[in-house]
């Protein structure tokens, strides 16, 4: 990754944030993306090389302002050679609580978001090709209660990924999804507090029949790094699971 330059988005925290302290040590240059900027600053305070490094506070929600994210990365005459979404809200939403507000606070900000910044990473002059990742959820494929939003929007992605590697194929770009279960995150850690009423519905994570331990953030970067350097070369257009065996 030594000489390669990465946007990493939902750098302040989690796994963004792991995977930017990550791509320091192994050399390459990470463009930081997250809405707070203290707390960019804290991940950037724990990399290699900082002075190499760039953090751009930007809502990725906010969809007028794209084109001055990207002009920004362009003006320090940065080429991309891959992105990964990590950004994201996991907000527990029994059915009645389900608004077209909540709808869209989850769909812009995984579904929207990511597809706007697919759209300008394949802009000519972005990118040299390389590698796109989006990070999706167990949940789409093994249901919980009142995470019906969520894991819509987490579907919505990798359909988007499935049927974008045609046309980035043609620009060299590879899209790729990683797929995870249960992480030791803040957001996971958090999520019971997001709808309070919701607290005595979310028993059902321990219905998932899940062989490992819940995973720190450090279990899950050796599928994102591969998918981002040249080893995964011939994939594209794929999902990869890393959920500690759920079954």
């Amino acid at each position: 990754m030594n000489g390669k330059t990465y946007l990493i988005t939902g750098a302040s925290s989690g796994v963004g944030r792991a995977l930017a302290i990550e791509i320091s040590k192994r050399g390459g240059q990470v463009v930081l993306v997250a809405r707070n900027e203290e707390k960019l600053n804290e991940t950037l305070e724990q990399m290699e090389y900082k002075e190499k490094h760039i953090c751009i506070p930007f809502d990725l929600t906010d969809f007028e302002h794209y084109n001055e994210l990207f002009q920004c990365i362009k003006e320090r005459q940065i080429i991309l050679n891959g992105m990964v979404h990590c950004a994201g809200i996991a907000p527990i939403t029994p059915l009645r609580t389900i608004s077209t507000k909540k709808l869209s606070e989850v769909f812009d900000i995984h579904y929207f978001a990511f597809m706007e910044l697919v759209k300008f990473y394949a802009k000519r002059g972005m990118s040299e090709g390389g590698s796109i990742v989006a990070i999706s959820s167990t949940i789409v494929e093994h249901p919980l209660k009142c995470m019906s939003i969520y894991a819509s929007a987490k579907a919505a992605v990798e359909a988007a990924c499935k049927n974008l590697a045609i046309e980035l194929y043609e620009k060299k770009i590879r899209i790729n999804t990683v797929v995870l279960g249960g992480v030791n995150t803040e957001m996971v850690k958090n999520v019971t507090n997001i709808v309070p009423a919701a607290k005595t519905e979310v028993d059902d994570w321990s219905r998932v029949r899940q062989l490992m331990p819940i995973a720190e953030v450090s279990d899950v970067m050796g599928a994102i790094m591969f998918l981002l350097g040249q080893d995964s070369r011939y994939i594209t257009g794929r999902k990869i699971f890393v959920d500690g065996g759920i079954l």
